[in-house]
């Protein structure tokens, strides 16, 4: 995990050297300081921490390095509104669906939150469009796939990007769509890598390119979604 961690400290602080972006002219007044968030596969179960504090000032976040798993998201938020910086609208969001285990990372903002809808069971917690999302595309999926995860968010209205990561302890679903009138276009773009280090082969999908050693990238189609799967 320590390419990773690092990796996720150069683009909270606005200064990751191997892509840019409409907004990296910005600096310092871009960093996503609005606590920081990781879920992480151990023991056939996802393990979750997180802060409020920004990444790159919390020790808690430099203990991940020290992670060993096959399966990881890493997220740094940047939150609009500062007051609703918390531990409970802080990513990853977690919730059990169906007798599986899910948790859930998004890039963007629903404008339009009267068209959400989830099941009743589930219990709001915080106050982001984020949660309200997870819940909305976990009632809508129910036991589908990469498919069916990018029709549901085909049919979002209203926002400016819906970019997300939708892990289960074996599994991790990735999709990306923009507005279609997006002003930030490589901003909003997603990428996959794949490559074979010392520890063997591996994927990395990421809203950035970052400097991992052996790691080929390529861009994700809008629109699109994806499933990596790690065996059980």
């Amino acid at each position: 995990m320590a390419d990773v961690v690092e990796a996720v400290r150069a683009m909270a602080t606005n200064a990751n050297p191997a892509y840019g972006h409409e907004l990296r002219e910005r600096g310092d007044a871009f960093q996503h300081d609005s606590g920081w968030g990781a879920v992480y596969r151990e023991g056939g179960r996802l393990v979750r921490v997180r802060g409020t504090a920004p990444c790159f000032r919390d020790p808690r976040f430099d203990e991940l390095a020290g992670v060993e798993s096959d399966l990881a998201v890493v997220h740094a938020r940047r939150a609009k509104n500062p007051r609703t910086i918390s531990t409970k609208n802080t990513h990853p969001f977690l919730a059990t669906y169906l007798g599986e285990e899910w948790a859930f990372c998004h890039n963007g903002e629903v404008r339009d939150l009267s068209q959400l809808t989830w099941d009743p069971s589930f219990v709001v917690e915080g106050s982001t469009d984020s949660e309200l999302l997870f819940f909305h595309v976990l009632t809508a999926l129910g036991r589908g796939g990469p498919d069916a995860l990018a029709r549901i968010l085909s049919g979002i209205r209203d926002f400016t990007c819906v970019n997300c990561f939708l892990v289960r302890p074996g599994s991790v679903m990735a999709a990306t769509r923009r507005a279609p009138d997006s002003t930030l276009p490589r901003y909003y773009t997603m990428w996959r890598a794949d490559g074979a280090g010392p520890a063997g082969r591996f994927t990395l999908v990421s809203s950035e390119i970052v400097p991992v050693r052996d790691a080929v990238w390529r861009s994700l189609e809008d629109g699109s979604a994806m499933l990596l799967t790690q065996p059980r």
